[in-house]
């Protein structure tokens, strides 16, 4: 029994080095393509998150101090309230976006465990579980990934433009309030 069982451990060996190498292609394929789509989808992610913080502080530089508000006839008022309110509603259409994305990236960073899981395993020589399965259940997560990041560049230019067009407007709004700056020192006349 024992000459059997020398005899057939290299033989276990064997095979089971080959069984972990008919993933090899399947695993490193996945793995290139889980790291270019983390990397799309955490500039994407940035990107909005950047965008956000540039336009908060861009409608923070357009205020009205005191004197100028309360110099405004009640048209001017109602309609710098409107511009005001435009670019906050339009920067609201961010958080929707936001929390999908959050989500998303979520359950994307629990599912990176499965790909550093199969790589380790490929490393040793290793893999546990149903491998097919693992690999198509992670492919399958890959093409959502894109799928989604498409909606979501379509839903963010919509988001973006509709901002852009808001701050436009409290730009001309705030200009057109504001008190003309004082005129340059006259040069003494001889």
């Amino acid at each position: 029994m024992k000459k059997l069982f020398f005899f057939l451990l290299p033989l276990l060996v064997v095979f089971s080095c080959k069984s972990v190498e008919q993933y090899r292609a399947g695993i490193e394929e996945l793995s290139g393509n889980w790291d270019n789509t983390t990397k799309a989808l955490s500039d994407f992610s940035a990107m909005v998150s950047s965008d956000m913080t540039n336009y908060t502080k861009a409608m923070g530089t357009m205020q009205l101090d005191e004197a100028t508000t309360a110099k405004l006839t009640p048209e001017q008022q109602q309609n710098w309230t409107a511009a005001q309110k435009g670019v906050a509603d339009a920067l609201g259409a961010y958080a929707p976006l936001q929390k999908t994305i959050g989500d998303f990236m979520k359950t994307w960073t629990e599912k990176s465990a499965d790909v550093n899981a199969l790589k380790d395993g490929l490393a040793k020589g290793k893999l546990e579980g149903d491998v097919n399965a693992k690999l198509n259940d992670l492919k399958g997560l890959i093409t959502t990934a894109n799928e989604n990041l498409a909606a979501w560049k379509a839903s963010y230019n919509t988001v973006k433009n509709g901002v852009g067009a808001a701050l436009t407007n409290l730009q001309q709004v705030h200009v057109s309030l504001m008190p003309p700056p004082p005129p340059p020192p006259s040069a003494k006349k001889k």
